[in-house]
């Protein structure tokens, strides 16, 4: 008989316990862009549940957190540790698979709270056939770079964010087509027409006649030329007629 087999059948018999009980790290889902101990740790205590364990996997990807990186968290916060911890938690970042038509309603309904340029129709949405998104958030908005001057179709982008509280949690670039009806070419102001400027410094509020230094629209910036002094400052078109000094007089 080889002289290794009785060592082999030994060294055998003392893993094979080993691996008969050995079990795979727990599978937890996570939402947001943070991993904390209450997200691995049940029932974890008040003191130690918002303690951070570091970013949150990429969608698709996952992200192994031990026992020893828990505690060694939870020691530098001098958090309370919780009776028992896993060996091991294995973290995905949970997502949602959104198809075309409900990222057209959704972009649909964000990009209204946007300020669309006057009159502009949103002819056609091309979002992608599928899109995985981080779940979880809470509100959507929606932008759109500003278009040239002129009538009829534009085709441009928006860019859509997917927001929980105060984090983004994605961004995305969806191509869209917009008509713009011949009013459109027209500015909320014109160069030379008079606008009132709002000088404000601390409680005190002063009028001002002046004149517009060139084409806006209600939140632009733009130079206005103050009467009859003929001084340029810079202002911000708040109303179509209101300009507010964003410099001093």
């Amino acid at each position: 008989m080889n002289r290794r087999a009785p060592l082999l059948l030994a060294f055998l018999g003392l893993v094979a316990p080993m691996v008969a009980h050995a079990t795979p790290p727990a599978r937890v889902e996570v939402e947001g862009a943070r991993v904390t101990v209450a997200d691995v740790v049940r029932n974890a205590p008040p003191d130690a549940a918002s303690v951070d364990l570091g970013p949150s996997p990429a969608l698709g990807g996952s992200r192994l957190i031990d026992r020893d990186t828990i505690l060694r968290a939870l020691r530098e916060h001098q958090a309370t540790e919780p009776a028992r911890l896993p060996e091991a938690v294995r973290v995905f970042r949970r997502t949602r698979t959104l198809r075309a038509n409900e990222l057209e309603e959704i972009l649909r309904n964000a990009l209204p709270r946007e300020r669309l340029p006057r009159g502009a129709t949103l002819t056609a949405v091309h979002a992608p056939r599928s899109l995985d998104i981080p779940a979880g958030w809470s509100s959507v908005t929606a932008e759109i770079p500003r278009p040239p001057r002129r009538a009829g179709p534009f085709v441009t982008t928006a860019q859509v964010s997917f927001v929980r509280g105060t984090e983004v949690l994605a961004r995305v670039t969806i191509p869209i087509d917009l008509t713009f009806p011949p009013e459109a070419v027209r500015p909320d102001l014109a160069r030379g027409s008079a606008v009132t400027l709002l000088v404000r410094q601390g409680l005190v509020e002063v009028r001002v006649s002046a004149s517009a230094g060139t084409d806006a629209d209600v939140g632009d910036t733009i130079p206005v030329v103050l009467r009859p002094a003929g001084r340029v400052l810079r202002a911000r078109l708040i109303e179509r007629d209101v300009a507010l000094a964003v410099e001093g007089p």
